[in-house]
């Protein structure tokens, strides 16, 4: 436990002399660890021109599963990083649950009238 909490110490220590993580932290639910993990998969956040850069970078990115004639099901690739797609799922959580902004996003989306995504079920029990 000292130990854990030495690092943590340190951590929040040097975090903000990483490019990104000072930004990331003005968001409501985000939190240092996730940051952090977010910064050390994705690395220098700068070299990103656009979002769907990061989503490809995650395996994130949709894809159409067809072959001639058929035509498949929409899913995620799943070809990119397995760690920053669990950072970037475990972050979307909290923020779901604390900030309005994203808490009506998801709202929007799981109850449009057409294509409403499927609701996840998960429980806050953490937070």
């Amino acid at each position: 436990m000292e130990q854990l909490s030495e690092v943590e110490a340190d951590m929040e220590e040097l975090a903000p002399q990483v490019p990104g993580v000072k930004e990331m932290l003005t968001i409501k639910g985000v939190g240092i660890a996730t940051a952090v993990g977010f910064i050390a998969e994705a690395r220098d956040i700068r070299r990103f021109s656009y979002p769907s850069q990061i989503q490809k970078l995650a395996g994130l990115n949709l894809v159409e599963n067809s072959s001639g004639n058929h035509k498949g099901q929409t899913t995620i690739s799943k070809r990119g990083q397995s760690r920053i797609r669990s950072i970037l799922f475990k972050m979307m959580m909290p923020l779901v649950a604390k900030n309005d902004e994203f808490k009506a996003l998801h709202k929007h989306y799981t109850t449009r009238r057409e294509n409403p995504l499927k609701e996840a079920v998960i429980h806050f029990t953490m937070l």
